[in-house]
């Protein structure tokens, strides 16, 4: 199959931002009281929604009325303290610049605010490559409901079949988006997602590195 829109995750599939995650995740829960989570605990819960993530981390040690307010002192520290240390993947650059030559359209979506989001894509030089960005506060809902493909990708993208898209994420939230958006999907295994998770949902494309998504998308002759 030929594909003619990429639809990407960004944490864990085109940047490396998990020791940013985590920083940020344990300044906010040391400012609210919290002993911090390590990495690998704050690493199994990229893929979720931050208000996801942190009632997880949280172990129900913080009332669900207070989340939102743990959930705002992080998305500030991510603005502030974050971008220093998030940087793309070896590759991913050069994928995002040849989807264009190889007739793919390309969309991001991330759990990120609308704000970070933008800085971020700002700094890392890949703004310009995307033909729609949707961030955690650009949607009444996040992957992986259906209704996000349906409501907020789909109609950017009317010409272009669903048989026509893949759905390319690092996490079982990504694979899990695209069977219910009724879309290929492609799982990046150099990410955060847990193994045995993703492998279980059986994606239909499978990449360990960046240039065997190259190949998946049929870019630069791969």
């Amino acid at each position: 199959m030929k594909y003619r829109l990429a639809i990407f995750d960004l944490d864990g599939t085109l940047a490396s931002s998990l020791d940013a995650i985590a920083e940020c995740m344990a300044g906010a829960f040391v400012a609210f009281g919290l002993c911090p989570p390590s990495k690998e605990t704050v690493r199994a819960t990229v893929g979720l929604t931050l208000e996801e993530s942190i009632q997880s981390l949280t172990k129900g040690q913080v009332a669900r009325s207070q989340l939102p307010l743990l959930a705002k002192i992080y998305r500030e520290a991510h603005e502030v303290q974050a971008f220093a240390s998030i940087r793309l993947f070896d590759g991913a650059g050069k994928l995002l610049e040849g989807l264009p030559s190889a007739g793919i359209r390309s969309a991001l979506v991330s759990n990120k605010g609308r704000k970070a989001l933008d800085q971020l894509l700002e700094r890392l030089k890949i703004w310009a490559f995307f033909d729609l960005t949707l961030s955690a506060q650009d949607a009444d809902c996040q992957k992986p409901d259906a209704k996000l493909f349906a409501k907020y990708i789909a109609p950017h993208f009317a010409e272009i079949s669903k048989q026509e898209i893949l759905v390319v994420g690092d996490t079982a939230t990504d694979i899990k988006f695209a069977k219910a958006a009724g879309l290929a999907s492609c799982w990046v295994k150099y990410g955060y997602g847990d193994p045995a998770e993703c492998v279980k949902l059986k994606p239909d494309h499978e990449a360990a590195d960046i240039r065997e998504l190259r190949h998946v998308l049929r870019i630069g002759g791969a």
